[in-house]
């Protein structure tokens, strides 16, 4: 089972997750970019990290697959404490625990702040 999972470095009310086949793709691009120094590391045994901004990790995770159908992808809005942020509500309207579309989540990304995108399998 692959698992994907993408909060903002600075602001926890932003966290995503999925898996399937974008989050092997994802789990295959991080591993292969890894480097003992750089923006990837390794958590752990099949899990990696990469922490990006916006833009670049809208870019890594359009580009892992060459077809289209990944935008469909059901992403879930995941809260810790029952908190989204509002900004994502605003947007898609959905309490925790909702599934929006991979495309409407690359939407909620905003250039000038960071991600933790994590990518595993277990």
């Amino acid at each position: 089972m692959y698992d994907v999972e993408l909060q903002d470095v600075d602001d926890r009310t932003f966290h995503l997750r999925w898996g399937g086949a974008h989050a092997a793709a994802i789990l295959a691009a991080l591993r292969h970019a890894h480097q003992s120094r750089g923006p990837i590391r390794q958590v752990e045994w099949g899990s990696y990290e990469a922490v990006l901004d916006g833009a670049a990790t809208r870019r890594l995770l359009s580009s892992v697959l060459p077809d289209q159908g990944w935008y469909r992808q059901p992403v879930e809005l995941v809260a810790h404490s029952g908190d989204l942020r509002p900004a994502v509500v605003a947007r898609v309207g959905g309490p925790a625990g909702s599934v929006i579309p991979l495309a409407t989540a690359l939407e909620l990304l905003e250039d000038g702040r960071r991600y933790s995108v994590v990518a595993d399998v277990y």
